[in-house]
């Protein structure tokens, strides 16, 4: 009885599986291009182009530097 159990959970399992993907939608986003000169911009429906230029975040070195003219150790909270 145990081995029948098995084998029809797992079919049935694996059938649902099998009709679950079947009936996803698939992903029809299909670019528009447009020509502007020397310049060619694809788009598709939904979706944003984001352009941007990291930038650092690190501290400037020069200004981490003391212009006092003391020497020794320098400490700061």
């Amino acid at each position: 009885m145990t081995s029948r159990w098995t084998i029809t959970t797992t079919a049935l399992t694996a059938s649902a599986i099998v009709a679950s993907l079947l009936a996803a939608p698939t992903a029809a986003a299909q670019a528009t291009c447009q020509e502007a000169g020397s310049i060619v911009r694809c788009e598709t429906n939904g979706s944003v182009s984001i352009k941007a230029v990291p930038g650092t975040r690190a501290p400037n070195v020069v200004e981490s530097i003391p212009r006092n003219n003391r020497t020794g150790i320098v400490l700061s909270w």
